[in-house]
């Protein structure tokens, strides 16, 4: 009989430590994409916001899929944290909040701080720069002519 219950007690332990844990995590940017698939031409299906909780699901070269309010999707991991956000100025903490761009910008060491001491110090003029930021391409539009020039982004996604 206690050979039993200890063999049923293992089997318990051992359903229980293969249940992964859920990983929650928090928007960090002003706003970041939810797409169908872990690309950046993946169709957007919706937008979270600055504070917003996640359940990861699954990492994969650099994206999460994440659960959201009942819907799943991808988004890039750079616009997540570990950390819990709770918002308590309302807005004004996503005021201040970084967008996904300026994060990216910041990862690679370049920031509005350093585009100002360049401006002040090397008299470098960025509006050319300032303009091309505002083109906006939609992700089925750059798909096209990828799939018309057969190209492939790295990883072979398209």
């Amino acid at each position: 009989m206690q050979k039993r219950l200890f063999l049923l007690l293992l089997i318990m332990v051992g359903a229980i430590a293969s249940v992964p844990a859920q990983t929650m995590m928090s928007v960090e940017v002003r706003e970041t994409q939810v797409r169908s698939n872990p690309s950046f031409l993946g169709r957007i299906d919706a937008v979270l916001n600055y504070g917003d909780r996640v359940e990861v699901l699954e990492q994969a070269q650099g994206w999460s899929r994440v659960s959201h309010q009942g819907s799943a999707g991808w988004v890039h991991s750079s616009a997540l944290t570990t950390k819990r956000i709770v918002m308590q100025a309302g807005e004004a903490d996503a005021q201040r909040a970084a967008s996904g761009s300026e994060v990216a910008l910041a990862g690679r060491g370049f920031n509005q701080e350093v585009e100002d001491r360049y401006r002040a110090e090397q008299g470098l003029n960025y509006d050319a720069v300032d303009r091309m930021e505002g083109f906006a391409v939609e992700p089925e539009r750059l798909a096209a002519f990828l799939n018309e020039g057969e190209l492939r982004l790295p990883g072979g996604e398209q």
